[in-house]
Order: structure tokens, then sequence, then C-alpha cells
């Protein structure tokens, strides 16, 4: 039931306590199976997590998802909890040391991605977005951008303060304008944290519905960053893409454009240093790390643009 693949990724992430933790996922595989009575499906394809389509007893269908017992899988099962509602998808069931949740199984579940209309895809993820943002219970376990900023810092380590291939004038840059934005930031929300395409899928019976969330705490504008960094290359003209996915965003949500694009320039750059945070050869990560520098660049302008 677990691919190989899969195996070795999380051997490659984790060292043998991720072999390990795929031994014991088959375990809870088998165990779920025979306690609620499950039909499995085949895994969709695995990034971190395993998930698989299954059928309850009663016919329902529902997706199951394990995840590597650390403090990312912990988040996202309180988060699913905090957005509860008609925005997120629903938990049927869970067991938190066990590290599984068994959540409804959106249909046909198509992503957000398949529409062709710019304006279309725009105005879906705000209306998404606008249900799901909220105030954070408090206390809350989740960590905010200010903690998120730090894989800059960790970066730099790897490269004993230096920026290895990622330009030092970006880098540099960054880290200010990431002071500047957090030492001035105002109201915080309880963000989804990774809210794009392939995380916002229709459902006949839901509508348009969000995935996956991170939970994270920040200013709002820093949630609409991750929609801009995908599915930008295959347009004719991607600048002029960035500016119009930025400005409608900003006026659809009545957002900061200024601090979104500042954001924007941040997480780009901070993607970029995360890209090769888990991997030993800088070559195996080039085309991740490409894709946040040149979305930097045209923040870049963009704040440039701004400023003239």
């Amino acid at each position: 039931m677990i691919p190989d693949y899969f195996r070795s990724k999380m051997k490659a992430m984790y060292g043998e306590s991720g072999g390990v933790w795929a031994d014991g996922a088959v375990q809870i595989i088998l165990s779920l199976k025979e306690k609620l009575n499950l039909t499995f499906g085949e895994p969709f394809s695995l990034s971190y997590n395993f998930v698989v389509p299954v059928v309850l007893a009663d016919d329902t269908s529902a997706v199951l998802k394990i995840g590597y017992p650390n403090k990312d899988f912990f988040n996202e099962y309180r988060a699913l909890g905090e957005f509860a509602g008609d925005a997120m998808v629903k938990v049927i069931d869970f067991d938190r040391e066990a590290g599984w949740i068994l959540l409804s199984h959106l249909k046909p579940g198509t992503g957000l991605h398949s529409l062709s209309d710019e304006d279309e895809r725009l105005k879906i993820f705000a209306s998404v977005a606008r249900r799901l943002w909220r105030k954070p219970s408090a206390p809350h376990p989740f960590p905010d951008v200010k903690a998120w900023s730090e894989g800059i810092q960790r970066y730099r380590a790897r490269f004993h303060d230096g920026t290895g291939t990622l330009p030092e004038k970006m880098i540099s840059k960054a880290e200010s304008l990431f002071v500047q934005l957090l030492s001035s930031s105002k109201e915080q929300y309880l963000l989804h944290g990774d809210l794009h395409h392939e995380n916002i899928l229709y459902s006949r019976s839901s509508g348009w519905t969000a995935i996956d969330p991170k939970g994270l705490t920040g200013e709002r504008e820093y949630d609409c960053i991750q929609y801009t960094l995908n599915h930008w290359k295959q347009h004719d003209e991607p600048y002029e893409l960035l500016k119009y996915r930025t400005s409608s965003l900003s006026s659809l949500l009545s957002l900061s454009y200024e601090r979104l694009i500042a954001y924007g320039f941040c997480h780009s750059v901070l993607s970029a240093c995360w890209c090769v945070e888990d991997v030993e050869d800088m070559e195996d990560a080039r085309d991740c790390y490409e894709n946040g520098t040149a979305i930097a660049a045209m923040y870049e302008k963009l704040m440039g643009e701004r400023k003239a």
C-alpha cells in the first residue's frame, strides 16, 4: 500500500525514523481497514503525507491522510478544526496521537487551476479566502510569519553566512523588508498558509473548498502570495499577470497593495531558500529556487513602479 518512492522520500527527509514511520503507517492502514471496515482505492500523488481515497462501511466516500508525527502535521490537524466551516474540507474522524485524519472526499475534486479564465479564478480565490480568514483562538499553537521568515537565516547558516547561488542583494533585501513589515503589522489572522490553485477544489456538494491548511498567523496579505507563485510560466506576459493578480486581490479583498507586494517579494525569496533546505545538492532544487527568484525579481519591479 505504501509506494516504494514515498518510503524512500520519507527516509531521505527523516532518516531511519522515516522508514520506521512508513512501516508504522502500514500497520495503521491495516488496523483502520478492520476497525472502520474501509475499502481502499489507489493512493493520490504523494508529497509529505500518505493520502488515499477510501469508502466507509455505509458507502460514504472519504479520504484518509496519515502524516509523519511532527509539528506540521499537528498544525494541520488543529487548523482543520479552527477552520471548520463551509470553506474548508470537513473532518469525519481522527486520531491525533496515531497521526491520521479521515476527511470528506470532495467530488469531482477539480482544482482551481483547471479554469481558464483568470478573473474567475481570482474571484473564487477571494471568496474562499474571505470565508477562511478569522482571528485565531487564544492561546493557539500556530507559527507566525516571523517564525517562517527565519528560514532565510537557516539558509544563510547552511552557507556559513553566505547565500550560495542565491543573489546576496536579494537575500539581504528580503531580510530587511521582513523586519519592516513585521514590526509594522497590525491585525493578525489565522491563515491557510498554502492557499494556491491545487489546494482549492470544487465539490458538487460544497462548492469551492480549501484543503491542506498549514496553519499560520499573520496579516491577510501574506496568504495571497502562494497563489501568485503558481501557473505563471505558461503566460505570455508573466509580469503583467503578476501585476494583474496582485492589484485584483488587493481590490477584491480590501487589502493593502503595498504590503501585499512587499510580502510577495519576501516570501518568494523565502520560498527559494526553502527549496534547498532539505537537499544536499543545489542542482536537485534548481527549478524550484529559480522559480522563487524569478517571481521575487518581478515583485521587486512592482515595488519600484509603486515608488516611482
